[in-house]
């Protein structure tokens, strides 16, 4: 059954990652679109995998496979990454390229922390309300 939620979730993301980057097509080697999609991304890698990790039963299996494995593998790509940098050393402007590097990983880190911390605070919220059970926390 994995497999359906992951080729559904990938289908989805690799969608979304088509159209996100149309939108900012003009600049060059359309980095602001990867780095957008990278980021959303880890964001939701994060998010996601805190609500897994806490077993809060709010994210099902099926639904993490979808989000996780399917929508953000399909819709992040390390190629679309890559690809920009090699162009850039290519052209000699290492110093883009660099940062380009520099931002997406450590910014790409902190996203997914920024999700984990989200996940985290949404669950207390939803503990206060009382519209989870203590016991799930």
């Amino acid at each position: 059954m994995d497999i359906i939620f992951i080729f559904l979730g990938g289908a989805v993301g690799a969608l979304l990652r088509y159209l996100i980057l149309q939108l900012f097509k003009p600049y060059p080697l359309n980095v602001i679109g990867v780095l957008i999609v990278n980021l959303l991304g880890c964001f939701i890698i994060g998010f996601v995998t805190y609500l897994a990790i806490k077993r809060y039963h709010i994210i099902s299996r099926n639904m993490k496979m979808f989000l996780t494995v399917g929508f953000a593998g399909g819709f992040t790509t390390f190629s679309a990454f890559t690809h920009p940098v090699i162009e850039m050393f290519l052209r000699h402007h290492y110093m883009y390229a660099v940062l380009n590097m520099f931002v997406s990983v450590i910014i790409g880190l902190i996203f997914v922390s920024w999700g984990m911390n989200c996940g985290y605070y949404l669950m207390n919220h939803l503990i206060r309300s009382k519209k989870i059970a203590k016991q799930d926390y």
